[in-house]
């Protein structure tokens, strides 16, 4: 049974135990969107939909998220793969710091 599953079935959660299953599934988000600046060099990352799909659920939760997604678009068409890499990193550092709060990993 999955994390989300589990909690579902605690007696009495409450809303902190949908918040728990959110949060992780934010900070996992998070960390495939942090992975991605490693794996551009191997691969097309336009084309990845599991990496689209995270970076929507961190967007989505970043005061700037819609500005930072249409960044991160732009930065996976960059030509050169070290470029590519160096921008996507900053803009994961700069969706990592404006949630720092809610990602403590």
């Amino acid at each position: 049974m999955d994390r989300k599953g589990q909690l579902r079935n605690v007696a009495f959660g409450g809303a902190w135990s949908e918040q728990i299953a959110g949060e992780e599934a934010l900070r996992a988000a998070m960390r495939r969107v942090e992975a991605a600046s490693v794996e551009t060099a191997d691969a097309d990352l336009r084309l990845d939909e599991t990496l689209r799909q995270a970076l929507s659920t961190v967007a989505d939760a970043h005061p700037k998220g819609a500005m930072l997604q249409a960044a991160w678009d732009r930065a996976l068409a960059l030509p050169f793969a070290t470029l590519r890499a160096g921008e996507l990193a900053r803009i994961a550092r700069t969706l990592r710091e404006g949630m720092s709060h809610r990602l403590n990993d």
